[in-house]
């Protein structure tokens, strides 16, 4: 574990991209409590990124296109302080990139979106670098940190909401099943009948681009996967022309209250895990990270 001497790091000069403070001001950062948990974090980092660049010098690793990895550095007040960060955490990581943001459109999810985003949505290699860091805050049990821009620092001054630490909530997670041809929306209901009963049609642009769900509770959305979508770096290894051309997104709404909530994202991972199973399809969550649920391990 890197121990941050903040003291040797102080200078009157403007402070260098490389320099501690500056890294975890200006980009994405991953908090954690408790011991040093860098093991986990590198096999994490490996699971979302197969060929991420872990042998390389500490402190400054590829994770992505136009994402580094910085850390670990142990905090302590003066430091967490320098940096823009809470108290209360001794760890923190950052995903160095370039940021990009992007006001939130109006849709069905825009209060839920604008409440988690008051600063703007991340966009390009900045949403990639903050799903990495809010998936590592999940299975680790830390917090990420979006940073603000001057603009927004202004904006906070004035009044405005400055939400930028967020435990990630179980409402927000989500379960991707990547497939071949996209089942009718018929069989599929049939299919999770047993897991997710009253399941209904919800609006059908194509027949493979519609939307499964139970109104307040849970949405199954199917949709084609495009030349040109995301597509995440834990399949790239195993991806071929023409696959995936499917994507089952499996999402709690947020209507549902807290406890809901929790007992949906089990028969949500659940069912999604039935799926990959039955499709012969690969499931990650939403932040791009291989799901291995309990049936998984009862199976193998």
């Amino acid at each position: 574990m890197t121990t941050w001497p903040w003291s040797r790091h102080r200078s009157a000069s403007r402070p260098s991209s490389s320099d501690p403070a500056s890294v975890l001001r200006e980009h994405p950062v991953l908090l954690l409590a408790g011991p040093p948990a860098d093991v986990m974090v590198n096999r994490l980092l490996r699971m979302w990124n197969p060929c991420a660049e872990l042998g390389g010098p500490k402190g400054n690793r590829g994770i992505a296109e136009g994402v580094r990895w910085f850390g670990p550095y142990r905090l302590d007040t003066v430091g967490a302080a320098e940096a823009g960060l809470p108290l209360g955490w001794s760890t923190a990581y950052a995903a160095q990139t370039v940021r990009s943001r992007l006001r939130v459109p109006d849709g069905l999810a825009a209060a839920e979106m604008r409440e988690r985003f008051p600063h703007g949505m991340p966009v390009g290699t900045e949403a990639v670098a903050w799903s990495l860091v809010t998936g590592l805050a999940r299975r680790l049990g830390g917090a990420a940190r979006l940073p603000v821009d001057a603009r927004s620092r202004r904006v906070a001054a004035r009044g405005a909401k400055n939400v930028v630490t967020q435990r990630p909530e179980v409402r927000q997670n989500t379960y991707c099943v990547y497939g071949n041809k996209a089942l009718p929306w018929a069989i599929l209901r049939s299919l999770l009948a047993l897991s997710l009963p009253e399941l209904d049609l919800n609006g059908a642009l194509a027949v493979d681009d519609y939307c499964l769900d139970r109104t307040g509770s849970f949405e199954v959305r199917v949709e084609p996967f495009r030349d040109g979508d995301f597509l995440p770096y834990a399949l790239r290894p195993g991806a071929a022309p023409g696959w995936p051309c499917t994507v089952y997104r499996f999402r709690c709404l947020p209507e549902a209250t807290n406890a809901d909530a929790a007992r949906i994202d089990v028969q949500l991972r659940g069912a999604a895990y039935e799926l990959a199973d039955i499709v012969g399809g690969a499931l990650l969550d939403g932040e791009g990270f291989p799901v291995i649920t309990e049936f998984a391990r009862q199976r193998s």
